[in-house]
């Protein structure tokens, strides 16, 4: 079993659309086994949009019963007792499920869940991304080397990338990464559109009941192949090329 989260220390990154997209492309395109907690208090998006979009489907009669879908949990209680609990029983979940899939808060202090996990060893792979700003790149790059220094794996990817950009600006700021030890990803998210759209829209990316691959190679190819290329580190198939950056 793999534990992964994509993660930010600031909200508005992507995230959560991130962590839900990855469960759906796991569960609905790989057929793994899925679980996914919601550490994200109070608001707990990501359980909100499973139940606006289980309702939508019910409404337009495409349902198929919670059971086909994969379960997202609410992480209600996050003292630092309470998460090492949770960090404690994973190992129990093993046979259970495939693929663990944590959505935080974007915050980083200490006491928070995603610190208590990464120090405790829950965490198998984290995912950060990073967008062309000077207060984001600098957040990512002491997060991710934060994260390294626990041990624990991080991949930068860069988001919402957009075509008016020069390329040039990209491969020097993958380039700087590298030379501090940071894996950066080759796949890039572009900024769209499409990527906002969700269940009951014409064209939808971000779902909890679905993952439309074919809609999403041909709009934003970039997300499809980051989660092949985030299945394939957790699950050994990249530790080489993860020596070599290091």
């Amino acid at each position: 079993m793999k534990v992964v989260s994509f993660f930010s220390a600031k909200g508005g990154t992507g995230k959560t659309s991130f962590n839900m997209m990855f469960a759906s492309f796991l569960r609905y395109g790989l057929g793994k086994n899925v679980l996914v907690l919601d550490f994200d208090r109070p608001e707990y998006n990501l359980s909100y949009t499973r139940k606006r979009e289980i309702a939508f489907m019910d409404k337009e009669g495409k349902g198929y019963g919670e059971e086909g879908y994969y379960p997202i949990e609410e992480v209600t209680a996050l003292d630092e007792k309470s998460i090492s609990r949770i960090a404690g029983m994973l190992k129990s979940l093993s046979d259970e499920f495939d693929y663990i899939v944590m959505d935080f808060p974007g915050s980083f202090c200490e006491s928070d869940a995603v610190c208590v996990l990464a120090m405790k060893q829950a965490l198998d792979l984290v995912v950060i991304p990073v967008e062309l700003d000077g207060m984001n790149i600098a957040s990512s790059k002491a997060l991710a080397q934060i994260f390294h220094e626990s041990g624990l794996k991080t991949i930068l990817f860069f988001n919402r990338v957009h075509g008016k950009e020069k390329a040039e600006l990209y491969d020097e700021l993958r380039t700087w990464f590298c030379e501090n030890g940071i894996i950066v990803s080759e796949n890039i998210v572009k900024s769209s559109i499409s990527m906002k759209r969700e269940m009951g829209c014409a064209g939808y990316f971000r779902s909890s009941v679905a993952f439309p691959e074919r809609l999403v190679m041909e709009k934003n190819p970039g997300v499809v192949n980051l989660f092949r290329e985030v299945v394939g580190y957790v699950e050994g198939e990249m530790e080489q090329s993860q020596e070599m950056a290091v």
